[in-house]
């Protein structure tokens, strides 16, 4: 399947249901805890420096991704990388999509299209115990920059430079 057939659309206030529902399925709940989730999803809306989307497969949600201006937050820990960058965070929240290679897809067409836009470099922050993950982001050419335990819990920093 090729990556022209993913799109991405804003997330409205009405997608917040379905976002809830996903919140609560356990291969989600497993890495996004939290009970107030949804509330900052919700903040996220207003947020400019966050751009949140529902992922489509043939004009139908599957999946959610954010990114954001990692520069927006002082001492983040992808701050690392070029001003600029974006961080991204995502999840599948329909099981039929899980371990098919849906998240390397849309994740490479995500990628292209902010390159595209002139975003120097991507950074994602999985927690190492996501090994599907991981995998997935490294099929799509993310390398391990390091690991560590800060503000947000263990996380393994990945990256991925548009100039590479």
């Amino acid at each position: 399947m090729a990556i022209n057939n993913y799109s991405f659309r804003s997330v409205v206030s009405a997608d917040l249901a379905l976002l809830s529902d996903w919140l609560k399925e356990p291969w989600v709940l497993r890495w996004f805890t939290g009970d107030d989730y949804i509330n900052t999803l919700e903040q996220h809306l207003t947020d400019i420096r966050i751009r949140i989307q529902l992922v489509l497969l043939n004009d139908k949600p599957f999946a959610y991704v954010q990114d954001y201006d990692i520069q927006a937050w002082p001492d983040h820990h992808l701050g690392y990388l070029p001003v600029g960058s974006r961080g991204i965070d995502t999840f599948i929240g329909v099981d039929a999509f899980i371990g098919k290679g849906h998240g390397t897809r849309y994740l490479s067409r995500l990628t292209h299209q902010l390159f595209e836009t002139g975003v120097p470099a991507l950074g994602i922050d999985p927690h190492p115990d996501n090994t599907a993950a991981i995998s997935a982001y490294r099929n799509v050419g993310f390398a391990v920059d390091n690991k560590i335990n800060g503000e947000w819990g263990s996380c393994v920093l990945m990256s991925l430079y548009a100039s590479r």
